[in-house]
């Protein structure tokens, strides 16, 4: 059997998470009030990620007339912006010191795919390569912009020197539906965690009150449930369509037993009902809820997944946890 002969670039994407933008996401307002705010024309600006110089070629195209010092551990053959030499540099093992503002676009490897395609990854408890590269960027500069998987607004990381996080709903990248923002961090974040989130140029609202929909209170009111379990009688859709908002509540036998795996995330038959609450009670009141919690969190606190949705945000995945939480505060007003 012929063996799938890759190409270079195919297999630094598999090996390097490198991947290229092709839209500018530095037109943004937020992005340009952190650039007047926190850098100005006269600081160096920092690429340790640079690939081809994508990233200052993009600023460069909105005026950013900086200085800009770039290294990569694989320089490409084309370099977008040439007056700025590419230094070979693995800035993962050898970070550049002496700097303040870094904008780049870091790469993304998650460890649990570097371990199934057998492929090195650091010695590190981050479960995703450009969280690590993130750390090594905000140890050693004040003013960080990067462009990172929309996921990173669940991961709790770096909160205090978040300065705005701004979701990009359009294609990003050549090669991939892979969601993504553009994080802006300083050197003491927003007050409170009062950081701005964006979805594209509309203003959602802010993280801190954002949290004050959390339904975390409810984690631990009852622990009694069962998830991925065949004979489950809730059932659950876990990620939205290509369409619209498409996670909800129903009976667990509209899916047959035999979908039902350990590792199964896309929807569940979940066990452990109360003997003594009336099943289709609680899941007109689970969905009344997670409706509810859609709305007013701007699915902030759901992990997006894959691509754009048609109405132009991204799909969205919604975990155990959440879901637990949401099943406890429905037990407790049906309680009641």
């Amino acid at each position: 059997m012929k063996k799938n002969i890759l190409t270079k670039e195919q297999i630094n994407k598999k090996t390097k998470g490198q991947y290229f933008t092709i839209n500018n996401p530095f037109e943004h307002k937020a992005f340009k009030k952190w650039y007047e705010t926190y850098v100005g024309f006269d600081e160096i600006i920092l690429e340790p990620f640079a690939g081809s110089n994508h990233i200052p070629y993009l600023c460069k195209k909105i005026n950013i007339i900086n200085n800009w010092h770039c290294f990569d551990i694989e320089p490409q053959d084309v370099n977008l912006t040439p007056e700025f030499d590419i230094t070979f540099q693995d800035t993962i093992k050898d970070f550049p010191n002496g700097y303040n503002v870094v904008i780049t676009n870091p790469p993304y490897l998650a460890k649990v795919s570097a371990s199934k395609l057998k492929l090195d990854y650091p010695d590190t408890f981050y479960e995703n390569l450009y969280m690590l590269c993130l750390d090594k960027m905000l140890t050693n500069c004040e003013n960080v912009a990067v462009i990172i998987p929309e996921s990173f607004i669940t991961s709790g990381y770096f909160i205090d020197r978040l300065y705005c996080v701004i979701s990009l709903n359009f294609p990003m990248f050549d090669d991939t539906d892979c969601p993504v923002c553009l994080a802006l961090f300083t050197k003491n974040g927003a007050e409170n965690n009062c950081f701005e989130i964006y979805v594209g140029d509309n203003l959602i609202s802010t993280y801190c009150d954002l949290k004050t929909f959390s339904l975390k209170e409810y984690e631990n009111y009852y622990k009694k449930w069962k998830f991925n379990d065949p004979q489950g009688n809730i059932g659950v859709k876990c990620v939205d369509n290509q369409c619209k908002d498409d996670i909800y509540f129903h009976h667990g036998d509209k899916i047959e037993p035999s979908k039902i795996k350990i590792s199964s995330r896309a929807f569940s038959r979940i066990s452990g009902l109360p003997i003594d609450i009336n099943i289709d009670e609680f899941i007109l009141t689970c969905n009344n809820i997670i409706n509810e919690y859609r709305n007013n969190t701007k699915d902030v606190f759901m992990t997006s997944f894959k691509g754009l949705r048609k109405d132009g945000v991204y799909r969205r995945r919604i975990d155990f946890k959440t879901l637990r939480c949401i099943m406890n505060y429905a037990l407790k007003k049906l309680s009641k």
